[in-house]
């Protein structure tokens, strides 16, 4: 009994792991497949199961000019937040990491507040703040209220990579004749890349996907893809079909991207972000 004890337990975890993906993928598969199902089949009970696939969801939604509009306006928003969250959090988490002064550990609590706080309560004094500077329905809104939320994750993240890469190389460095941010741009960020690609691909997966802020702070002129894709639920009906098609496009990109850093994604998760 005790030979098969062994095997018997990793028959049942990889088992549990299975069941796990399948549960995790089934709902993303449905939707998929509801995108490619004639209309008088996307609720025909039982399910259908066997159909002729047809993509006219996709090309009723890749036909609207507006959907490309939202497309770009997603775009923009992701990739500037991305990009400032990673170079303030570069900075912030260096210095946490390397100096150590009175209230270290208090400034890292203070960056953390924003992201355990209700994004509620922070829209409100946001929209108010915003509309008196008229920058309601601008992309610098957008990115500036997701900055609240990927900017701390940013931060913690990146002091526990930075803690965790060697300062004698950083140091020897500095004797050899660079400066502190030469001895940074040569030596540790070549160190921490993995972490740098995990904060990313993190930062602009939850920028791609946010809601709150974009339906309250967007217009027409800078609407993205997870607020427009409401725009097929009306009060006379709901369109699954070119529902399910938008967010299969939508969900696209989010895909492919976790996919290509998928190794970065696990090991920020689990060592990185939990550095403190």
């Amino acid at each position: 009994m005790a030979r098969w004890l062994p095997r018997v337990l990793t028959i049942t975890i990889y088992a549990l792991v299975l069941l796990a993906l399948v549960v995790s993928l089934f709902p993303i598969f449905w939707f998929f497949l509801t995108s490619i199902k004639p209309r008088e089949l996307a609720f025909a009970i039982p399910p259908a199961w066997t159909f002729t696939p047809t993509f006219e969801n996709y090309q009723a939604v890749l036909a609207d000019r507006a959907f490309i509009r939202y497309l770009i306006n997603s775009l923009i928003i992701a990739s500037g937040t991305t990009l400032i969250a990673l170079t303030a959090g570069l900075l912030a988490g260096y210095a946490l990491a390397r100096y150590q002064f009175r209230g270290n550990g208090v400034f890292r609590f203070l960056f953390l507040l924003p992201q355990i706080t209700p994004s509620v309560a922070i829209l409100v004094p946001l929209f108010v703040l915003f509309n008196g500077l008229g920058l309601v329905n601008t992309h610098a809104a957008l990115i500036l209220a997701n900055l609240t939320l990927t900017m701390p994750l940013a931060i913690w993240m990146l002091v526990g990579f930075f803690e965790d890469s060697p300062i004698d190389l950083e140091e020897s460095a500095m004797i050899d004749g660079c400066s502190r941010l030469g001895a940074l741009a040569r030596v540790v960020l070549p160190v921490i890349a993995p972490g740098l690609a995990a904060v990313a691909a993190l930062c602009f997966i939850y920028s791609w996907n946010e809601f709150l802020y974009a339906s309250i702070l967007s217009g027409r002129d800078t609407r993205t893809l997870s607020v427009a894709i409401t725009s097929f639920l009306t009060n006379r009906a709901i369109d699954w079909g070119r529902t399910a098609a938008a967010g299969s496009l939508i969900l696209l990109p989010v895909l492919v991207f976790a996919l290509f850093t998928q190794r970065y994604l696990v090991r920020g998760l689990s060592h990185g972000a939990v550095k403190g």
